[in-house]
């Protein structure tokens, strides 16, 4: 299936998915990097899944991978350009056939931020931040979707208060689903969120 939408992405189609992984890479990969994790994901539950893997638009300054936004320093201002873009890419994805409601949208870092940030301003089904942490300017609106955050409590590259940030937030305004996955681990993945995702489909979708 072909979107008229604002980034590349790769894919794992499905012509008769009802539901949708939308994934978002951390700073300095590519939209390959995640493709995996979503065919995990969606493998351990029961719905026919589409995997969508957004490609960030800018060139990581080493030459290898992509970014969001400039980082090292940071350019806030370019984020906020960049998370207006994804909102709107985000948005042509909530079709007839598979709405945004059936959609979980995960992202990793840099990606994780730019989840919370554009996500927080439509209705999903379910985000996932792993080890993401909120834009200065962030500011939820009147979206509430159900949050499941994931962070290393030794991640060096981004200290889990940033998650705890998101959380406490999220949490003082929303009634719907929110977790803190917080783990033994460092700026990465955690090997447990999948089935924690999984295991909890029944009370999101």
């Amino acid at each position: 299936m072909k979107y008229d939408i604002n980034h590349e992405f790769v894919s794992i189609s499905s012509q008769t998915a009802t539901h949708r992984i939308i994934l978002i890479h951390g700073w300095g990969a590519d939209a390959d990097d995640l493709l995996k994790l979503g065919k995990e994901i969606t493998d351990k539950i029961n719905f026919d899944f589409e995997v969508i893997s957004l490609r960030a638009p800018g060139l990581h300054p080493s030459g290898q991978g992509r970014q969001w936004y400039g980082l090292y320093p940071h350019d806030w201002n370019g984020a906020e350009v960049e998370v207006k873009k994804l909102f709107g890419t985000l948005k042509k994805f909530d079709t007839d056939k598979i709405s945004l409601k059936k959609t979980i949208l995960l992202g990793f870092s840099q990606g994780a931020a730019m989840a919370i940030d554009a996500g927080f301003k439509l209705n999903f089904g379910l985000i996932v931040s792993c080890s993401g942490y909120p834009h200065p300017n962030w500011v939820m609106g009147e979206k509430y979707s159900p949050l499941i955050i994931s962070h290393g409590l030794l991640d060096d590259v981004v200290p889990i208060d940033a998650s705890r940030i998101i959380y406490e937030k999220v949490k003082g305004k929303s009634s719907e689903f929110c977790e803190l996955l917080e783990f033994n681990g460092s700026h990465q993945i955690d090997s447990n969120l999948i089935n924690f995702i999984s295991s909890n489909m029944n009370k999101i979708f």
